[in-house]
């Protein structure tokens, strides 16, 4: 029994590795204009949250699970599913980006329905 759950948690380890890596993981910001500010926490396990904020007031707070599949090194495409969220207004709902880093992993840039939002890594974090 105990051989029979240890494989289920390798198994179940190793189909998580695949669905997400290091490389997009840390602690991202974005300024998209309009005294909008985007804090996007990312980590290497699949999770992710998010907090949008306009004119210092939070207006979005999501978390939930992402799926990586890479088309190069530094590129790929990102699939943010959320499990919670908070919002004053419109829906949420999964999204799925291209995804470009930059300046050796400083920046992540993230294309979805032709606009781009550029991240950039925080020290730190």
């Amino acid at each position: 029994m105990r051989t029979v759950l240890y494989a289920a948690l390798l198994s179940l380890a190793a189909t998580a590795t695949a669905l997400a890596d290091a490389s997009v993981a840390g602690a991202w910001k974005a300024d998209v204009g309009s005294d909008v500010v985007i804090n996007m926490s990312i980590t290497p396990d699949g999770a992710w949250r998010s907090e949008t904020r306009q004119q210092d007031k939070v207006v979005r707070q999501m978390k939930g699970t992402y799926k990586q599949t890479k088309a190069a090194e530094d590129s790929g495409t990102l699939v943010f599913t959320p499990t919670q969220a908070k919002v004053s207004s419109g829906k949420v709902m999964t999204e799925t980006d291209r995804y470009v880093l930059s300046e050796n992993g400083a920046k992540l840039s993230l294309t979805a329905n032709g606009d781009t939002m550029v991240f950039e890594k925080q020290a730190g974090r």
